[in-house]
């Protein structure tokens, strides 16, 4: 989850100065161990005073003296032996002289190990030195002066511990208002002189990143770090800014430009095309009016037959129809605006295949139109289709013209029309040199092309991708180097934009 910067220096001011007054309860607590243990010190040292008085090697113990010390109300037990102990074979010491239980035996534990007591008891004094057991201190008593031991001791103080409640009752109110002030206060101060710059740079940074250049912010009057930055800030939104407006202004030009070229190519691009298929629209027209003049002539005979009349007149009639087909299919390739209309996929593909079929027989080229019997027609503008069909034709035409084809079979061209759910696939294949994998994306981009210098445009299959887009469909473009090329339309049965309709029922 992300934490704001205000939260976060909330957080960081309370998580100091928690710290803080941790390391402060860390010294308390130390410092009441301190004087706890100083003050054992100092009361060991006021029992083994009082206790080498009432023990002397030269008298007899002062026991009285003794049970009637009132220091010993600040123990919980105690044990006192004089210098007679004796360890025994079996490793057991025993008291020989005094064995003193100033506080009595009945508030020991029935698990109290006195046996260990004294064995300490006996290592202290044997040794010289302070033995810690069973909660207690074992200590010998020496003789003032000398390294004499008189006896020893041990004995259990009350436990009085670190209070940790105490400290913790010390250090509450302080830490409570040492809190709040400090917090406050470093908060204000982090408010005027951080958070709030720093939070302006973003909301500024955001709003440039989004796109807003006239982004500024307010500039501090101090001289500071965050007073340079939101001043480097501002000067740099500004020269963004203007950059910004001079690459749009640039931009638009440019675009401007790109679109007059563009235009100006794609009219290059149909002249270009219109002027391949003269040649075939040409030879469509002459070849019937060679006869039509024929006929004309003989008509003007007065002896013509006229069984010989009808004839030639049935001639003219054909030829004249067989122009005007061919200048309707012409006709029906040229553009206009229209609204959508049921478009008729196989007669466009025959208008098309009749428009390039002079260039075919003339490259020896053979044209195959594949159809179903009951094709559906497709909503849409007739004229953009056939063109559409008519560059892939000619795109076919020309890759077989310049790389032949390397079946037996020669060269060939076939165009399938397949029904396939909710759509129709115009399908153009040639087998001609294909191209390589790495340029299948690139065919259909403008301007590119892999035609010689001065042949090709790269407009062709940019206008059939212009036009299938339009339709609300999509090209397919496949290929094998050497071998085929392949270009699958779709077109949906249903106009762009309409919802469509729901799948029927099984009974």
């Amino acid at each position: 989850m992300r934490h704001s910067l205000r939260s976060r220096a909330l957080l960081l001011v309370f998580l100091f100065n928690s710290a803080a007054f941790a390391a402060l309860g860390v010294v308390l607590v130390r410092n009441q161990a301190a004087q706890d243990r100083q003050a054992k010190e100092r009361f060991t040292h006021d029992v083994v005073a009082t206790i080498r008085g009432t023990i002397r090697p030269d008298a007899a113990p002062k026991i009285a003296s003794i049970l009637s010390w009132p220091g010993w109300e600040a123990l919980t037990d105690a044990i006192l032996v004089d210098k007679n102990l004796e360890p025994s074979f079996s490793g057991t010491i025993t008291a020989r002289g005094i064995d003193l239980n100033p506080l009595g035996v009945s508030a020991r534990p029935p698990s109290f190990d006195r046996q260990a007591a004294l064995d300490a008891l006996y290592r202290a004094m044997q040794e010289r030195r302070v033995v810690q057991v069973l909660g207690g201190t074992a200590m010998p008593i020496l003789w003032l002066g000398r390294d004499v031991a008189l006896g020893g001791l041990w004995y259990r103080t009350k436990t009085r511990g670190i209070d940790s409640l105490a400290v913790l009752r010390q250090l509450s109110p302080w830490f409570a208002l040492s809190t709040l002030f400090l917090t406050l206060v470093t908060f204000l101060a982090l408010r005027r002189i951080v958070l709030d710059p720093v939070e302006q740079l973003a909301e500024g940074a955001r709003r440039l990143r989004a796109g807003d250049f006239s982004v500024r912010l307010p500039e501090p009057t101090g001289r500071d770090e965050l007073a340079e930055l939101v001043r480097s800030f501002n000067a740099m939104s500004s020269t963004v800014e203007g950059f910004n407006q001079r690459l749009s202004e640039e931009v638009r030009v440019a675009t401007e430009k790109a679109r007059k070229v563009e235009a100006l190519a794609m009219r290059e691009r149909r002249l270009a095309a219109m002027g391949e298929l003269a040649a075939g629209i040409a030879h469509e027209i002459n070849n019937p009016l060679g006869g039509l003049q024929n006929a004309v002539d003989e008509l003007a005979r007065a002896e013509l037959a006229p069984e010989r009349r009808g004839q030639y007149l049935d001639l003219l009639a054909r030829g004249l129809a067989r122009i005007g087909e061919t200048v309707n299919r012409l006709r029906r390739f040229t553009p206009r605006e229209a609204p959508f209309e049921p478009v008729d996929l196989a007669a466009v593909a025959r208008d098309a295949l009749e428009l390039v079929q002079h260039r075919a027989r003339r490259l020896g080229v053979e044209l195959a139109l594949d159809s179903d019997e009951r094709l559906p027609t497709v909503p849409g503008l007739r004229n953009e289709i056939g063109q559409a069909v008519l560059n892939l034709l000619v795109n076919a035409l020309d890759a077989l013209e310049d790389g032949g084809s390397r079946e037996p079979r020669g060269p060939r061209i076939d165009l399938t029309l397949r029904a396939q759910g909710e759509g129709v696939y115009l399908t153009v294949r040639d087998n001609g040199p294909g191209v390589e994998p790495g340029e299948l994306d690139k065919v259909g981009d403008l301007f590119y092309t892999t035609k010689e210098v001065g042949r090709g445009t790269g407009l062709g299959l940019a206008l059939v991708h212009s036009a299938v887009q339009r339709h609300g469909g999509h090209v397919r473009l496949t290929s094998e180097r050497g071998r085929w090329f392949q270009a699958e339309l779709h077109f949906p049965l249903r106009e762009p934009g309409l919802p469509t309709a729901p799948p029927e029922e099984t009974r």
